[in-house]
């Protein structure tokens, strides 16, 4: 289907309970044109950036999107900047629509850069985001095996070679599972961001949002050892 194809007036009817909606880049143009009827109806946009789709295929919707979730490769890639601290605050510069941009770290959790509100305080001196990261590892309890979440306090933040935004950092952890016990990780991003599109939806803030979906991700780890255990095929 291409938007040709569908009525505006069908696709805001098909829109008009909606609350938050998710796009991945996939078929690039009807997703934007379902992303900017969803823009006019003020409903908030969370964008899946997976590294594989072209600027041309995701540079429209990141401009709509409210909130950006990617994997460890889409920073760089996007951005340039191998530093994923560094990366994320390129992200928010480039698309000053998005309240967050999360990526997710795999067996190292995830990390969040979360813009602050208008209006909140920005008479403050710029501190590098890179000292904050290193600050907050350093804060991370390794030896909770669940997931946990650190995070910053929001503060005029910048880069090398970038310019700055009032935001905080905020990294989750994730379950700590045994190597025996990683079999096959498919679906667990997929796992991720629907908590997130959950913990969202629930209003729930991102301290606890982060080390729930973490935890959902674990879960689906844990599901396919299970599955591989009792000698059921796994089909990515």
């Amino acid at each position: 289907m291409i938007p040709s194809d569908l009525r505006m007036s069908s696709l805001s009817a098909a829109l008009q309970d909606v609350s938050l909606l998710y796009l991945d880049g996939y078929s690039d143009e009807m997703a934007l044109a379902v992303a900017k009827q969803a823009d006019q109806m003020k409903i908030p946009i969370l964008v899946d950036a997976e590294p594989e789709r072209t600027r041309e295929e995701l540079g429209g919707l990141l401009s709509l999107a409210s909130y950006i979730v990617c994997n460890g490769k889409f920073p760089e890639k996007w951005t340039s900047i191998p530093s994923i601290p560094s990366a994320l605050l390129e992200i928010l510069l480039q698309y000053p629509r998005a309240c967050f941009a999360v990526v997710t770290l795999g067996e190292n959790g995830c990390m969040m850069l979360e813009r602050g509100k208008d209006g909140e305080n920005y008479e403050t001196e710029p501190v590098d985001i890179e000292n904050v990261a290193e600050s907050l590892r350093l804060k991370v309890d390794k030896d909770d095996i669940l997931p946990t979440c650190v995070s910053s306090k929001f503060m005029r933040l910048t880069a090398r070679g970038s310019g700055n935004i009032f935001a905080r950092l905020l990294i989750g952890t994730a379950e700590s599972i045994p190597a025996s016990g990683l079999v096959d990780t498919t679906g667990c991003g997929d796992a991720f961001i629907g908590a997130v599109l959950h913990g969202l939806s629930t209003e729930m803030p991102p301290e606890k949002m982060l080390p729930f979906a973490c935890q959902v991700a674990s879960n689906v780890e844990q599901s396919a050892h299970d599955l591989a255990y009792h000698g059921n095929p796994i089909h990515a």
